[in-house]
């Protein structure tokens, strides 16, 4: 009898956010994050520069309720550290947003070769996938400020 078990799905690719969220020099109107890529089969990794619009990241926020999710979460934290709570949720919310647009980027083809992605490309994409995870990402997020216990 052969097993139906398969072998767990070993990632193609290494990703790791290298720095960001921070505004792109010269604008106020986007903001990157930058991530280290690795397949298995490169000798090296390269910098994936995703850059995300404001626009794009009020009009997720809005959609998921995500000001007011937050700020439910946070009444449990002392009020002197509401401040730097609501600043690092939102800081992993573009993090977040960012990582799902890398992982259209690579579905669509990554060559090995440092690039940015601009931030009116793969936006419609980004934004779906943001919404299927959306659960997802908040509970990540609770969990990365400690807040997961807190319920």
């Amino acid at each position: 009898m052969m097993s139906m078990l398969s072998p767990p799905q070993i990632p193609l690719f290494r990703i790791t956010l290298f720095y960001g969220p921070d505004a792109v020099e010269g604008t106020s109107d986007t903001i990157h994050c930058v991530f280290n890529v690795k397949k298995r089969s490169w000798k090296g990794g390269v910098q994936v520069d995703i850059v995300v619009e404001n626009h794009q990241i009020q009009q997720l926020q809005a959609g998921l309720v995500f000001q007011a999710w937050i700020e439910e979460h946070l009444r449990e934290v002392p009020l002197d550290q509401q401040e730097d709570f609501l600043k690092t949720g939102y800081d992993l919310f573009i993090q977040f947003i960012c990582f799902h647009k890398l992982e259209v980027y690579i579905q669509q083809g990554i060559k090995q070769e440092n690039t940015q992605v601009p931030g009116d490309v793969l936006m419609a994409q980004t934004d779906e996938i943001v919404y299927r995870e959306a659960e997802n990402i908040k509970q990540q997020i609770l969990v990365e400020l400690d807040l997961d216990a807190v319920e």
